[in-house]
């Protein structure tokens, strides 16, 4: 008589399951792990001087930043990479330095954010055309993107 019954067999197992698909962590979820910026240490950070003058100055306001972070985070997501056939070029897609960045702000509802590839600075030859190397967003005052272009 203290035979298990049907439901209880099928939930033991359940719960088994469930159990084991909590012990893979987040992984499941889109959980990444945020990598800090690297530090130089104190004693090379103190022999570096402030400049007396400035190549150039950029300057955002808080509503210019947070629709940039919202261009980064589509365009750059956390862990993706670049892939395809040619590993130059992939190589340089992945560097984040190859990308210009331009910023207009239409109005205080409205901001246009163009990303370009400058593949001179991976060394591609001279005149070298990849279509489809960069990307314009719209984004609204709220940080909702309206286009990609």
């Amino acid at each position: 008589m203290n035979r298990p019954t049907r439901l209880r067999r099928h939930a033991s197992v359940l719960v088994g399951l469930a159990l084991c698909g909590l012990a893979q962590g987040c992984s499941y979820f889109g959980y990444y792990k945020y990598e800090r910026p690297e530090r130089i240490p104190k004693e090379v950070g103190e022999r570096i001087r402030d400049p007396l003058t400035f190549v150039a100055t950029t300057e955002m306001d808080g509503p210019t930043l947070a629709a940039l972070q919202v261009a980064l985070a589509d365009y750059f997501p956390p862990g993706a990479q670049a892939s395809g056939n040619d590993e130059y070029l992939v190589r340089c897609y992945n560097r984040r330095d190859t990308f210009d960045v331009r910023i207009d702000k239409v109005n205080d509802d409205l901001y246009v954010i163009a990303f370009s590839a400058d593949l001179d600075r991976c060394g591609m030859p001279p005149g070298s055309v990849v279509l489809d190397a960069g990307a314009t967003y719209l984004i609204d005052g709220q940080g909702r993107i309206l286009d990609i272009r």
